[in-house]
């Protein structure tokens, strides 16, 4: 046994008791995030509002018919949200705007606003399936460009 392997490595030499600790991955579940997904896609017909990622650098903008854009974080300058009745909220950045509508968005303004909120896509019932009721829906994303106005 190597004197690395007797004291436990680089932690154990520098913050343990220089025991090895043994970590078994095979018993441990994988849980969701807490909300949204991460997939490029929402899997099959299955809809989802939002995605998350922790410390996301740019938010991915999925219009049903329409181009997707990718604006940075650094650019949002305000989010302006109904929070009685959660059913708009609108992102200003320093190019464009994007309002967005639908029901139940507290929990997308939520993600958006700790810049954890990867993506956001629009319904079309042609290509997902209806969400679960309660379920953060959005309905319809119009995106206003600056050079635009």
């Amino acid at each position: 046994m190597s004197k690395e392997e007797r004291s436990g490595g680089f932690a154990g030499r520098l913050w343990g008791r220089g025991e090895p600790e043994i970590v078994s991955h095979r018993d441990e579940k994988v849980q969701p995030p807490p909300f949204g997904r991460r997939s490029a896609a929402a899997p099959g017909r299955a809809y989802v509002a939002f995605e998350v990622r922790e410390h996301a650098d740019r938010l991915h903008v999925v219009r049903a018919a329409g181009p997707s854009r990718f604006p940075s974080y650094s650019y949002l300058l305000d989010i302006s949200f109904d929070h009685h009745l959660q059913s708009a909220f609108t992102l200003i950045y320093t190019f464009m705007i994007v309002e967005v509508t639908g029901s139940n968005l507290g929990p997308v303004v939520d993600a958006i606003s700790l810049g954890n909120c990867e993506r956001i896509r629009e319904y079309h019932p042609k290509t997902y399936d209806a969400p679960a009721q309660g379920e953060p829906l959005i309905e319809k994303i119009q995106i206003t460009v600056a050079d635009e106005k």
